[in-house]
C-alpha cells in the first residue's frame, strides 16, 4: 500500500477525533452522569479546543486516541500482510 493511502486514513481518524468524537463524549457523558455543568455542546467543544490550546493531556489523548489506532493498525496491515504484486 502507498504511502498517501496510510496518510489518507490518519487524517480521517484525525478529523473524526476533532468532528466527531467530543460530541459522542459529550452526549454519552450527558446521558450516563447528567447535565454538563460548562453548558452544552458547543461550550463542550470551546472547552476541548481550549484545552487542547493549554496542552491539557486528557485532550490530547481524546485527539490521537482514534489517530494512534488507525496508525498501529495501517503499520500492522502494510508489514504483517503485505501485498505482493501477481
Amino acid at each position: 500500500m502507498s504511502v498517501r493511502r496510510h496518510v489518507v486514513w490518519v487524517a480521517v481518524a484525525a478529523t473524526f477525533a476533532v468532528a466527531i468524537l467530543p460530541a459522542l463524549v459529550f452526549y454519552t457523558g450527558t446521558r450516563l452522569l447528567g447535565p454538563y455543568a460548562g453548558g452544552g455542546l458547543r461550550d463542550f467543544y470551546g472547552d476541548f479546543l481550549r484545552d487542547l490550546a493549554g496542552l491539557e493531556l486528557s485532550a490530547w489523548v481524546l485527539l490521537f486516541g482514534p489517530v494512534a489506532l488507525v496508525a498501529v493498525w495501517r503499520l500492522l496491515v502494510a508489514v504483517v500482510w503485505p501485498r505482493t504484486g501477481a
